[in-house]
């Protein structure tokens, strides 16, 4: 029988519907926790409630926009209504659009503002709401930190432990950065900066705050533009800026987010952890397409490497 890690807890997963966020939100299910989906995808989300339930786990579907205040705010009262407490808030939505590639001469910014909104004001305006409801939650379910026997001269009450946990969802293009891709690349940015100064205030109370910076990761959507659009040596040659010589699934950085929320990461706070398969120890994506397409438009090109061919490279 799997351990039930986060028994009693709840807990919102914004995006939750697909992708990075429906995986987590299943993974969180599975180990115990009740789960609020909150997405603008209606449809999807319900799917993912329902599919979640088949699995015999406990979640609920919320739709909204969580860069809207007033979704903010409905969405912790709504899981404080359903599960009776709140314990876990993992922000993952994001919805960009065309409109928001390119340069800071090119953005407008209109697609500025609604992009920053999405990707770190929505991020702050969870927390805001969250992290009260989970102070008045208080510690996690089964959890009891016992007499304080600390290392030292520490001694006396314990401090707040296991109260809360929210995981914020970055990149590795929170890391490294990539061209004209302006509001996208500065606001991961932001969201790394965000979690460092909450993972500050919010460790008095009991809540840790940590960021997640994914690597390329395959979600539905992804699949459905791979198999339209590439091919199966195009999609090796993505493989092949891992160390580990494979993408992510969603499965991936569920696992990681899980982890984080349990009692075994209480000392963790104010981290970027890169689930990327290695890929930010080595992050070359935009000049290794850029190379391609210069291979693929120059097939008879040559170089002094050339000399040495029938010696095996790597």
């Amino acid at each position: 029988m799997t351990e039930k890690r986060l028994e009693g807890r709840g807990a919102i997963v914004t995006g939750g519907a697909l992708g990075i966020g429906g995986g987590t939100a299943r993974k969180l299910a599975a180990d115990g926790a009740k789960v609020l989906i909150v997405d603008v995808q209606s449809e999807a989300a319900e799917a993912n409630a329902q599919r979640i339930k088949d699995a015999g786990g406990a979640a609920v579907a919320m739709t909204g926009d969580v860069s809207d205040e007033s979704v903010s705010k409905a969405m912790v009262e709504r899981a404080m209504d359903e599960f009776g407490r709140l314990d876990i808030l993992v922000q993952n939505a994001y919805g960009g659009g065309a409109d928001n590639a390119g340069s800071a001469i090119e953005v407008k910014p209109e697609a500025w503002r609604s992009g920053i909104d999405l990707l770190v004001t929505a991020l702050y305006l969870g927390a805001k709401y969250a992290v009260p409801a989970m102070d008045e939650s208080g510690a996690a379910p089964g959890f009891d930190a016992g007499p304080w026997t600390g290392a030292g001269l520490r001694h006396g009450n314990p401090p707040k432990m296991n109260v809360g946990r929210i995981v914020n969802i970055s990149s590795v293009h929170g890391l490294l950065q990539a061209p004209r891709s302006l509001v996208y690349e500065a606001g991961k940015a932001a969201v790394i900066g965000l979690t460092r100064q909450m993972a500050v205030d919010f460790g008095p109370l009991g809540v840790t705050v940590n960021a997640i910076a994914p690597g390329h990761i395959v979600t539905e959507r992804g699949e459905a533009m791979w198999s339209e659009l590439g091919d199966e040596a195009g999609f090796k040659l993505f493989e092949l800026q891992y160390p580990v010589r494979r993408t992510g699934v969603p499965d991936d950085i569920a696992a990681g987010i899980a982890f984080l929320c349990t009692d075994d990461a209480s000392f963790i706070t104010g981290v970027v952890l890169p689930i990327d398969g290695g890929l930010s120890i080595q992050l070359q994506e935009n000049i290794v397409m850029d190379v391609k397409d210069f291979i693929t438009e120059n097939p008879e090109l040559k170089t002094h490497f050339d000399q040495g061919r029938g010696t095996a490279r790597r």
